[in-house]
């Protein structure tokens, strides 16, 4: 793995604990009630996108059952058209998708 994989890599996972350190403990409602914690949550979540776009093409061909083309368009994702944040679409991206990834990367950042 050349170093600029690694780094991402890294910015990846370092993103997806600052979202768990953002959301620990909290309920779907109080996410939506709490604009900063989403405006930090949707900052991560573009930080998981850009950074997975900028791993280089070998890697990702090296690990074709990580869904890159998924990750590079996650902030897409919770973000609706209108540039809102959809909460119910954030939430369970950060509860279900990205703990998810974060174990996928922290065995690619180990290989």
């Amino acid at each position: 793995m050349d170093k600029n994989d690694a780094l991402c890599l890294r910015h990846i996972f370092d993103a997806i604990e600052q979202l768990e350190r953002y959301t620990r403990g909290m309920s779907e409602s109080e996410f939506a009630s709490r604009v900063m914690v989403q405006d930090a949550a949707a900052r991560q979540v573009r930080i998981v996108s850009e950074a997975a776009q900028n791993i280089s093409t070998e890697f990702q061909d090296s690990h074709p059952k990580v869904p890159w083309g998924t990750i590079t368009h996650i902030h897409n994702k919770i973000i609706g058209e209108n540039y809102k944040l959809n909460i119910p679409v954030a939430w369970n991206v950060i509860q279900d998708d990205l703990p998810l990834l974060k174990q996928t990367i922290r065995k690619l950042m180990l290989a």
